[in-house]
């Protein structure tokens, strides 16, 4: 029974409640949700799970969710179990890479190093998609996000109860502005009813180490119940030199409070502090000629000794010496660079049952972010001689906002609409630092201090605004139509701050300043399910999305900001934000030993937005903002969990999409880019994930595939990197009693078992036109090699 059913049943038995209040929280409450529940996912309680999360017979394997019975468009989750299985510190966001049409590549071993971790599916990439914490929205993800931040910094790992995702069609209520196709709603745990404490202990290759604690208060007096969790993980990276370290620390709480069986009350906290050290981004040449491991200098004197050579003073030391000078050895390496986030995120949620048939939910919600983005460049020399300085990209996000909604559950018809509101400012700088020939002076896991320059600083205060009304009509039993549609509206300030306006340098006009605003007033979703019989299902859906306009300055992504002024002043006669229709028909069949879904998808993708890079990323130029047309997206995706007795299960799932483009790009000033018909960049046409698991008494193990095929990293299709097969496993002893313990596990995990070499995350300094030689543009990274870890947790 999910939380709107369970208010409402509490509501007519009020005065049974109060006779027997103990047992009903404990027997009832035990799985309460916060903003967000779905009564199809009783086994995994909305808002999280509790310490059990036992899977269904037929929908839930120690994998995923394959189907999403009655849901009118594809909605597929991965449960506790599977995350649990997953190594210690491994991001959510790759748990999610089994699922169909999900194309998930990073660079690291665990996915949490945000420069290189990317999700696309169905042709959008992560930038336009949704993503969401317990409603709470979470922006683009994107690196240096302006409206949210990483769901690795948003929730400890292991305190994610759930996650769902819309392939296709996000949620109508979703609190979104980017999610032109799918979106990813994350769940946190709840508090449990029993009180114990739980520590997880980790090691594992490259000197990786990971403690993690949670108490659990338990059911308390005036029917409260809290927990408190903390994580360190530290690690190096797995190739580099000099400072390799990556580390951070993380901190959770979450209470939960009941009224009198009415009403459920939710407050969360989360703060994290996180420390990346780059690895560096490479073209084909760099990596052939200089190796799979080659990586940034991490030597203070080679790194000067290779700046006076960019310049043309003396040789680059060894290996880099041995590129040829169209091979760009000036950017083959850098001393370093770094990412610092420090982030506090809070939400305070309540639901009521304001009748048997009507349930209020309203959450506010506050984030405060303060990063910076280190890189020591050698085109900006230090005032005192020095060839380098340390660029940096510094963020700053003060966010708060609320969501609030109705629904009204009646004998055919559940109606449900509401409103979101965001107040945010971000603010974005470009600055320079001094270094000295003898040292860099700065560390990169701290925030610089007294800049020599400021090439640029914005604030940009934005507000958003969305309003969302649907219908679920049930016509029979078997027949369910669905329809809504939302409102959306968002306003972006770019102003210059005073810093620059009063700078002596400043040249009128040279950035662009100015407001503009996107969104749709009219964003409709409909849908339609038909059950068959117990067993099989049709579904089909349509929807149709807008994205706001990325802020940034100059050489920041694809962003109207990051030109001059007159470009800005005439972009704003032509602009158009990005709007998509997507379209999906599909079948679903369920049994106590199968469960299979199908899916046919079409995407129209409309006035996609592009900024072309002008010179390699570290140099930070203006771009030139285009709007450069369609893209058309066609696939089919299909997944099948069949139980096989004896404790085995095995779930496959695959994906066929071709994403093309529609139109040749006319760029100003620059020739005609042949593009038409030409397979979209970063947009595999074939995925295949395969798990195979058993659970048997106590022990547990899973073996898992995932085949991606080749991949263009230039518009013109004349630069690409293969295919590649990835092969993991784990395994693992549970027992929930063993003397004083109340729970112990020992798991250990290997990823990438055969070692393979292969090309990871592309795009990572955008994308240009040709580059057959991959000479141009510096934008590859490659993936991590085997990586083992081992864990041991107990519960008291």
């Amino acid at each position: 029974m999910d939380l709107e059913r369970r208010l409402r049943f509490f509501w007519r038995q009020n005065r049974m409640i109060r006779r027997k209040q103990s047992l009903i929280f404990m027997a009832l409450f035990s799985a309460l949700a916060v903003p967000g529940a779905h009564a199809q996912q009783s086994t995994t309680p909305a808002g999280g799970a509790t310490t059990a999360a036992a899977p269904s017979v037929g929908k839930v394997t120690q994998t995923v969710t394959v189907t999403a019975t009655g849901e009118t468009r594809v909605v597929q989750t991965v449960n506790r179990t599977s995350m649990l299985q997953a190594a210690p510190g491994t991001s959510p966001i790759k748990v999610v890479a089994q699922l169909p049409s999900v194309d998930f590549t990073t660079s690291d071993p665990y996915g949490a190093y945000e420069w290189a971790t990317r999700i696309s599916i169905r042709g959008f990439n992560q930038n336009q998609l949704g993503f969401t914490l317990d409603g709470v929205p979470l922006g683009d993800m994107s690196y240096g996000n302006w409206n949210g931040l990483h769901i690795s910094r948003a929730v400890i790992d292991e305190d994610v109860g759930r996650i769902e995702l819309s392939q296709g069609t996000g949620s109508v209520a979703m609190a979104s502005t980017s999610n032109l196709g799918g979106g990813l709603e994350f769940y946190s745990l709840d508090p449990a009813d029993k009180r114990s404490f739980t520590l997880d202990q980790s090691f594992g290759s490259f000197d990786a180490v990971r403690t993690y604690g949670r108490f659990e208060s338990g059911l308390l007096p005036h029917d409260v119940k809290f927990y408190l969790a903390g994580v360190y993980q530290g690690s190096n990276k797995w190739k580099g030199h000099g400072q390799i370290g990556q580390w951070y620390a993380q901190f959770n709480a979450k209470v939960v409070k009941y009224f009198g069986g009415k009403a459920v009350w939710t407050t969360y906290a989360d703060y994290s502090n996180r420390h990346e050290v780059d690895y560096q981004d490479l073209n084909k040449i760099w990596e052939q000629k200089l190796g799979y491991h080659w990586d940034n200098y991490g030597n203070w004197q080679e790194a000067i000794q290779a700046a006076y050579a960019c310049d043309g003073q003396g040789s680059y030391p060894s290996p880099v010496n041995t590129l040829a000078a169209n091979q760009d050895p000036c950017d083959a390496a850098y001393y370093a660079g770094s990412g610092l986030r420090r982030d506090f995120l809070g939400y305070s949620a309540l639901k009521v049952a304001v009748t048997p048939k009507l349930l209020w939910r309203v959450t506010g919600y506050g984030h405060r972010d303060d990063g910076r983005g280190l890189w020591f460049t050698p085109y900006t020399p230090s005032p005192d001689g020095s060839p380098i300085s340390l660029r940096t990209s510094e963020y700053g996000i003060t966010r708060g906002g609320f969501l609030t909604s109705l629904e009204y559950d009646g004998t055919r018809n559940r109606v449900k609409g509401g409103v979101w509101f965001e107040g945010e400012t971000w603010d974005l700088a470009r600055r320079f630092y001094a270094t000295s020939v003898a040292s860099p002076m700065h560390s990169l896991y701290h925030f610089p201090k007294n800049p020599f320059a400021t090439q640029w600083a914005y604030s940009f205060p934005t507000t958003v605004y969305e309003f969302y009304l649907q219908d679920e009509y049930h016509v029979t039993p078997a027949l369910t139509l669905a329809a809504g549609f939302k409102t959306e509206e968002t306003n972006t300030d770019g102003k210059l701050s005073p810093e620059v306006l009063s700078n002596a340098s400043y040249k009128p006009g040279q950035y662009a300043q100015g407001s503009l605003e996107s969104g749709k007033p009219f964003l409709p979703q409909v849908g339609v399910d038909w059950k068959a019989d117990k067993h099989d299902e049709l579904f089909a859906d349509g929807s149709y999305n807008v994205r706001a306009y990325q802020p940034g300055g100059y050489g920041y992504g694809n962003t109207p900001w990051g030109t001059t002024q007159a470009g800005f002043d005439q972009l704003k006669k032509t602009l158009k934000p990005e709007t998509a229709w997507s379209e999906e028909v599909g079948y679903r069949r369920n049994t106590k030993r199968t469960s299979i879904e199908v899916s046919y998808f079409h995407v129209n993708f409309n006035d996609r937005l592009l900024a072309i890079a002008q010179g390699v990323g570290i140099q930070g130029f203006a771009s030139i903002l285009s709007n450069v047309g369609g893209v058309t997206t066609n696939g089919v995706d299909a997944a099948a969990t069949v139980q096989l007795g004896h404790g085995f299960s095995l779930y496959n799932g695959a994906t066929w999409s071709r994403s093309v483009y529609d139109n040749n790009i006319f760029p100003a000033g620059q020739a005609e880019m042949y593009t038409k018909g030409k397979v979209a960049v970063d947009a595999p046409e074939g995925l295949w994930k395969s798990e195979l698991s058993w659970k048997q008494r106590h022990f547990f193990a899973n073996l898992s595939s995932d085949y991606m095929s080749e991949r263009y990293f230039t518009y013109s299709n004349d630069g690409h990197v293969a295919g590649r097969f990835l092969a993991n496993a784990g395994l693992g002893y549970h027992r929930a009693l063993l003397g004083e313990v109340d729970g112990l596990k020992i798991q250990f995990n290997v990823d990438n078992l055969t070692n393979a070499q292969y090309y990871s995350t592309i795009g990572t300094n955008g994308f240009i036109y040709s580059d057959p030689l991959s000479l141009n543009d510096n934008t590859l990274q490659v993936g991590a090699p085997t990586t083992a870890i081992g864990e041991m947790s107990f519960r008291f």
